[in-house]
């Protein structure tokens, strides 16, 4: 049955005030991917070529890219290098506005799939409601038959967006890049990657940026138990390596038959 290998970069990524400080952060994503072993996928967080702060959010006349910007054709043409896919945070403009967008650039340097983020938070150390306007569209894609999908950060918190994309887009795994600081709703969300995982029987990899008041990023199995646990980051920058398969979702499919036991309505 379909697998696939990953690696999740906790990168420690620069606040970005200018387009130097925005291409530090690619040339730094390049140091450490040019130093990775084999892998189907490579992902990197929430808004990871600006970094995500108020005074970075001011200079997003300057930092916000189209889908053809200078950030897609870096990865493109490392995509294409190693024949893999990248999956990475950007702000995104368009006419109307700025979105809070993670691509994905397949082997051939194509852009495959663009998601952007649908909720926009704004407490603690977030003001997204402020510069960024929600996206749209619930999206979902294939790497080596194994069946993906993405949401951003503050996403997880509605249930019915990972239960659509798990029910209906039928995902193996889904990608959660969050650019999450350590405020008082910190402590909360590994329990919401946990139960997002278990209660739809899927994988599930959070990646969050590395630093002091960050870092902890999390991938969780379909199903924990005595011998089974979430693999989670320090706070230093630091690569995971995972691999989704879909064997281990099958099984656990069969022996806790919770999407056979569900009502149809409620």
């Amino acid at each position: 049955m379909p697998k696939l290998k990953f690696a999740a970069i906790q990168i420690n990524n620069c606040d970005a005030k200018s387009i130097e400080e925005r291409d530090a952060n690619l040339l730094h994503a390049q140091k450490i991917i040019d130093e990775l072993e084999a892998v189907d996928l490579i992902v990197l967080p929430e808004l990871f070529t600006s970094g995500y702060s108020r005074k970075t959010f001011q200079q997003l006349g300057e930092l916000a890219e189209d889908l053809n910007g200078k950030s897609f054709q870096f990865f493109s043409d490392i995509a294409q290098k190693r024949n893999c896919c990248i999956c990475y945070g950007f702000p995104q403009k368009k006419e109307d506005g700025f979105f809070i967008s993670q691509a994905l650039v397949n082997p051939k340097g194509e852009l495959e799939a663009i998601y952007s983020k649908q909720h926009m938070a704004q407490f603690g150390n977030s003001m997204e409601k402020e510069y960024f306007l929600k996206g749209e569209n619930t999206i979902s894609f294939n790497i080596n038959g194994v069946k993906i999908g993405i949401i951003i950060c503050y996403d997880m918190r509605f249930p019915e967006l990972t239960r659509t994309l798990a029910l209906d887009h039928e995902v193996d795994f889904l990608i959660h890049p969050v650019a999450f600081y350590k405020d008082n709703s910190f402590p909360s969300w590994h329990h919401f990657v946990i139960t997002r995982a278990l209660e739809n029987q899927i994988y599930m990899l959070s990646l969050n940026r590395a630093g002091e008041e960050y870092g902890n990023s999390i991938f969780c199995p379909p199903w924990i138990d005595y011998n089974t646990s979430p693999s989670i980051l320090k706070e230093q920058e630091e690569v995971m390596i995972g691999e989704i398969d879909t064997d281990v979702i099958d099984t656990v499919r069969e022996e806790y038959q919770f999407r056979n036991d569900r009502k149809k309505n409620y």
